[in-house]
Parts: structure tokens; C-alpha cells; sequence
């Protein structure tokens, strides 16, 4: 897929969603998340809805 602009790293947000990750996908730049991030995020999501 082909992107129109590309990203400047200027306009990246400051944080990322995941706090680990195991590196990028090649052609998106999308951060792969470690299986223990996406499980550390699962739980905060399932705690937040309880509330």
C-alpha cells in the first residue's frame, strides 16, 4: 500500500500505545508489540471496563 504523505516524524505522536515492542513492520513502520505488552494492555483495558 502506498501512502499518499509520508510520516515526519514530526507529526508522531510523543507515546506509543504499547511500551514494548519487538521492532517494525518493514513496509508500514507499525511497531510490533511484544506478546507481554499486548497481555500488560489486555488487562488495563478488561480493569478499565469493570470500573
Amino acid at each position: 500500500m502506498e501512502q499518499e504523505k509520508e510520516i515526519k516524524n514530526s507529526n508522531r505522536p510523543s507515546g506509543d500505545i504499547y511500551s514494548k515492542t519487538e521492532g517494525k513492520d518493514p513496509e508500514t513502520g507499525v511497531e510490533i508489540p511484544t506478546d507481554e505488552a499486548v497481555e500488560q494492555a489486555k488487562e488495563w483495558v478488561d480493569k478499565q471496563n469493570q470500573m
